[in-house]
């Protein structure tokens, strides 16, 4: 681990410079040990791929008590973490399906080959960032990897799925963006009034079930009247 210091109230935890579940996992550990410890002063822990930033009072506590206080945890990184998994439903039909033709034609796929790759297995969260409740997942097939549009679109409308690069993610609420969009769900994944407002974290997974146009419909009712329950899967 190196400590950084960003700010006269923040610093950051490195953990090697690679994208991996591994080090993702000890990220998340290391998250969870601040949590359960009784050191002074944190205010907020914010994980990303790779890294742990701590957010805390100076007033408190300072870098250098805070990088030995940290450094003295004892941390169980022969244990893997597991979170939940939650089934978010996706129509890859039209209109909601925006670059799933171009993305057939680029890789010399059917868009049903495309969309039963995206759904066939579970994919880490990382991280969530960019906006409230966007989680960053890996685990993508290489088979569809795609690089981002050239041009960004003004607007991605809320609950929108896509790919850019080697990873796949949810717009939670509408954005400008230069992800491939190949569906969307129903769902409202970042929800203020919600508790909690966002369903899932950093450490657990999604993976996406395919739905018909009608029966994305019968799930946006749901989720307006608001008695429509998010599946999930325990490992």
């Amino acid at each position: 681990m190196d400590f950084v210091n960003i700010s006269e109230n923040c610093m950051s935890i490195v953990f090697e410079e690679r994208i991996d579940p591994e080090i993702n996992a000890q990220v998340i550990q290391l998250k969870s040990a601040i949590e359960a410890s009784d050191i002074l002063g944190i205010l907020e822990l914010v994980i990303s791929y790779n890294t742990l930033v701590v957010y805390f009072d100076d007033s408190q506590t300072c870098h250098e008590t805070l990088t030995e206080a940290i450094q003295s945890l004892e941390l169980t990184t022969n244990e893997n973490v597991l979170g939940k998994t939650y089934i978010i439903p996706v129509c890859y039909d039209a209109p909601y399906n925006l670059d799933l033709e171009e993305m057939s034609q680029l890789h010399n796929k059917s868009t049903e080959e495309i969309i039963q790759i995206h759904t066939s297995k579970p994919y880490l969260i990382y991280m969530l960032g960019f906006m409230p409740g966007f989680p960053f997942l890996g685990g993508l097939d290489e088979a569809i990897a795609t690089p981002r549009k050239a041009s960004p679109r003004k607007e991605i409308p809320a609950g929108s799925v896509g790919i850019a690069n080697a990873q796949t993610g949810i717009y939670p609420l509408a954005s400008p963006g230069g992800w491939n969009i190949i569906g969307k769900t129903p769902l409202k994944l970042f929800d203020p009034e919600r508790n909690p407002e966002v369903y899932y974290s950093a450490g657990d997974y999604i993976k996406f079930k395919r739905i018909s146009k009608e029966e994305y419909d019968v799930i946006e009712t749901a989720v307006q009247n608001g008695t429509y329950e998010i599946e999930t899967e325990v490992h």
